[in-house]
């Protein structure tokens, strides 16, 4: 199987967290507990972000080969302003590339990105695919809930046009006001079950992510470059009824929305089996790569959500390993 949703932090990227005071970092509470700070909460930071050892060990347990590995977005360290986030990327890129280095048949890198300042993000790309030989690069979700927002990352697109390379986008922030202000601040979800509050969030936003993206004509300019978004492309797959039918009285003109979608991959990582079948009556088999989002997801309950879905053992396969051999063949040759 191949793992095209995973995420690793560097040595020294933990090192440089550990020393930051506010969010994103790394910190020991009183309780002796660690948590890292991300976008507006904390959770329980665990030695599978970082223990190469234990990772290898999981991955030949699972039957796993390759993982390609990004910079988790949610944390926010991308988002940064410059000052922080082309430190920080930097410290991401050239640990991955590393890792990617000595071990690569196990591993692919994605860059990460300073998001803020679209100049260095450009030359941090290059930098990434020509110096460090990485894959593409992650982009936050919130860049693309609408088009007028995606065209301020139009010079990144034109980079992997030009670069070649993968462009992930994955749930995670735009870039905060220049004092960094807004990573701490509270969720808005402040009732006792906030994580269902939160993965509803989180699907809606890689919904508008997938309008942009897949309905919209943003990437009609950017034919070469492959786009995968997180997660099964939020919940298109269940709206996309409503969808077609709104059209079809509305804009009897035009296409129905679900004939008429840009070719990108979507993964399954988080998702169950059901999510699957829907995503597969939609987008297609071929569409749908394997995703666990290691570690902050359980990879055997990813496993299972393929391998006991109701679907042909070639759809299956395509699923687990041969969209994603194909895929990155393409980014890593260009």
């Amino acid at each position: 199987m191949i793992d095209m949703h995973a995420h690793f932090l560097p040595a020294l990227l933990v090192e440089a967290l550990t020393l930051r005071a506010s969010a994103p970092n790394i910190s020991r509470g009183a309780d002796g507990n660690v948590s890292i700070g991300i976008y507006r909460t904390r959770m329980p930071y665990r030695s599978s972000f970082d223990d190469v050892e234990a990772r290898i060990a999981l991955m030949d347990e699972l039957g796993i080969s390759k993982q390609v590995l990004s910079l988790p977005g949610l944390f926010g360290i991308d988002s940064l302003p410059a000052s922080d986030a082309v430190l920080l990327t930097r410290l991401f890129n050239d640990g991955v590339a590393e890792l990617a280095t000595k071990f690569p048949d196990r591993f692919v890198g994605i860059a990460a990105l300073p998001i803020a300042d679209p100049t260095a993000a450009v030359d941090e790309y290059r930098r990434a695919r020509e110096e460090l030989g990485l894959a593409g690069m992650v982009l936050p979700g919130d860049g693309f809930t609408s088009v007028a927002q995606a065209r301020s990352l139009r010079p990144l697109f034109n980079a992997a046009q030009d670069l070649g390379g993968l462009v992930f986008v994955h749930p995670g922030p735009l870039p905060f006001d220049t004092t960094g202000e807004g990573l701490d601040a509270p969720a808005p979800h402040s009732d006792n079950i906030v994580h269902r509050r939160a993965t509803v969030d989180i699907q809606n936003r890689l919904t508008e992510v997938m309008i942009t993206l897949a309905i919209s004509d943003f990437l009609d300019e950017f034919g070469d470059v492959p786009v995968q978004v997180a997660n099964l492309g939020g919940s298109l797959p269940f709206v996309i009824e409503r969808m077609d039918h709104v059209y079809g009285l509305r804009h009897p003109e035009l296409a129905l929305p679900s004939k008429s979608l840009k070719p990108i991959y979507v993964d399954c990582a988080s998702m169950g089996r059901k999510a699957l079948a829907m995503a597969i009556d939609l987008y297609g088999a071929d569409r749908i790569l394997f995703g666990t989002d290691n570690p902050v997801f359980d990879d055997r309950r990813a496993i299972d959500a393929v391998k006991d879905s109701l679907i042909d053992e070639a759809d299956k396969d395509k699923i687990l390993k041969g969209n994603a051999t194909q895929l990155l063949e393409t980014v890593t040759t260009q």
